[in-house]
């Protein structure tokens, strides 16, 4: 019913079976290829294949082309501190603050936290990034 539902093929594709993921992401930049979920979910997959050059320009496409999507800065941020340089992981937190995001479920979580409440873009980076388990 939701052809172009990004959020939905971005679920697909890691609902799928291992080796038909790949397909069901090709499927889905098909019908979304402008969609942040969908790109963040091809930027898992190649994550979770370990192809890291792949990864890491897949989330430099997704936060280019929508940088007010915090789950992206998230996961990107994450996958720099497990495989990236000090220099990289700097790099990602300074765009991402100047970037400020503000939308995805798991940059919600943190940031609309009554808790948080006075806590800075950096804060909610370092939080979701630290409870944040990689792609499998």
């Amino acid at each position: 019913e939701c052809p172009n539902a990004g959020i939905l093929w971005s679920e697909a594709i890691f609902l799928a079976p291992r080796p038909e993921r790949k397909t069901k992401s090709v499927d889905a930049l098909k019908h979304c290829e402008h969609d942040p979920t969908v790109l963040l979910a091809v930027s898992k997959l190649f994550w979770s294949e370990r192809k890291l050059q792949k990864c890491r320009d897949w989330f430099a496409r997704t936060v280019k082309l929508e940088p007010d999507y915090g789950d992206a800065w998230i996961n990107f941020y994450k996958f720099e501190l497990l495989h990236g340089t000090q220099e990289q992981q700097d790099e990602v937190k300074k765009r991402c603050i100047l970037a400020e995001p503000h939308h995805g479920p798991l940059w919600c979580k943190y940031s609309k936290d009554i808790q948080h409440w006075q806590e800075k873009t950096e804060f909610f980076l370092l939080t979701g990034a630290n409870n944040l388990l990689p792609p499998t």
